[in-house]
């Protein structure tokens, strides 16, 4: 394992090179004849253990404040770092290593200099290909020897984290929220009239079923489309969001990711109309800012977990949260739940059905292009 991290992280291309004429080397130093041949490798193998054991320790460069923004799975993320030294270097990048197995690290920035006493951000990328929370155990500033074989590095103290949230499956309509006899518990908070309160709160985009009398004319003739007025809700708390991702078989960790993907778009669909009350992932509440944070969601969804091969992976309860909710309550899971306060249940299956309180979704047709639901 140390010889792999050695080969990835201290050599370079030149350093790669030379350690494959130093294995020819081996064997054909005791071949008769050739002798020039013998030479070059010995010397390419001389080159490769002078660059490798004199490396000397970076003492006067020091790398700090790294950070990375959140992106989307299968983006590529930037990882930024403050990089200063106290005497001048030629060549500087950062690197990140010692990845999780899904991330990788993406060799391809520049070498750039580094002044006396200059404090430079310097990045590294890193793709990524699904969602979860990432340890980044080993930012360093990297550092060429002076032959250009191996590397000096300057690590970064702690850990950064890359947080990986997952793709949205955008919900074009969510008609079965009213379907049926339970979906009355959701119809005031739906119907413009009963969302209306009496304190005008400001202007926001148009949405269909909106009422006419509440356009905002001025805005209207101004960038010549429609605007509505929006008011202080009356209603209390919002609706309650829930995602279980409790699982009984390996084909039930098939659908988890498509789970937690449509529940990101219900999400966005609810906080879009103000709906938003309270989120749980399985009995575990999120707290929310303000009227619910769609970034707030998306984070508690790419901690959410992930059904890898060999670890543990929440088993099937009832659902009994700390804080009994008021609200209506709409689940997203991939098996059937068993529990009194859950309103609807949106279930990701392998069969498209209906029920008044039951809705089951075969998603798998979905692709990365159009990943788009009616509900």
């Amino acid at each position: 394992m140390y010889f792999y991290f050695f080969w990835n992280e201290r050599l370079t291309a030149i350093g790669h090179a030379l350690f494959i004429f130093a294995l020819f080397a081996l064997f054909f130093v005791w071949a008769p004849g050739a002798y020039t041949v013998k030479a070059l490798l010995l010397f390419c193998a001389s080159l490769l253990i002078v660059g490798i054991f004199t490396r000397w320790p970076l003492k006067k460069i020091d790398v700090d404040s790294v950070r990375v923004r959140p992106v989307r799975e299968g983006e590529i993320a930037k990882v930024v770092a403050n990089v200063s030294a106290q005497k001048k270097y030629n060549a500087v990048r950062l690197g990140c290593y010692r990845l999780h197995p899904c991330l990788k690290f993406l060799n391809d920035s520049p070498w750039d200099s580094l002044g006396v006493n200059d404090s430079v951000p310097f990045s590294a990328n890193v793709q990524t290909s699904r969602r979860g929370a990432f340890k980044l155990p080993k930012v360093s500033a990297t550092v060429p020897d002076a032959m250009g074989i191996a590397t000096i590095q300057k690590n970064a103290p702690g850990e950064g984290e890359l947080v990986v949230l997952p793709r949205t499956i955008r919900v074009l309509d969510f008609s079965f929220l009213t379907y049926g006899a339970s979906g009355r518990a959701f119809a005031p908070f739906l119907t413009p009239s009963l969302q209306r309160g009496m304190d005008f709160i400001g202007v926001r985009e148009y949405r269909e079923g909106d009422s006419l009398r509440d356009l905002h004319h001025q805005s209207f003739a101004r960038y010549n489309k429609p605007f509505t007025k929006e008011f202080a809700a009356e209603r209390g708390e919002g609706l309650v969001l829930l995602l279980d991702v409790a699982c009984e078989t390996f084909f039930d960790k098939s659908r988890v990711e498509n789970a937690v993907r449509l529940t990101a778009g219900i999400a966005k669909w609810l906080i879009d109309r103000s709906l938003l009350g309270r989120f749980f992932v399985g009995n575990k509440e999120i707290a929310l800012n303000g009227r619910g944070s769609l970034d707030t969601v998306l984070d508690a969804l790419a901690r959410a977990p992930y059904p890898e091969l060999h670890h543990e992976f929440p088993k099937p309860s009832e659902w009994a949260p700390a804080a009994r909710p008021m609200a209506p309550v709409v689940s997203v899971s991939v098996l059937p739940l068993e529990s009194k306060l859950i309103t609807k249940q949106i279930v990701v299956s392998e069969r498209d059905e209906k029920t008044d309180d039951k809705l089951f979704l075969n998603l798998n047709s979905l692709s990365f292009d159009k990943m788009e639901a009616t509900l």
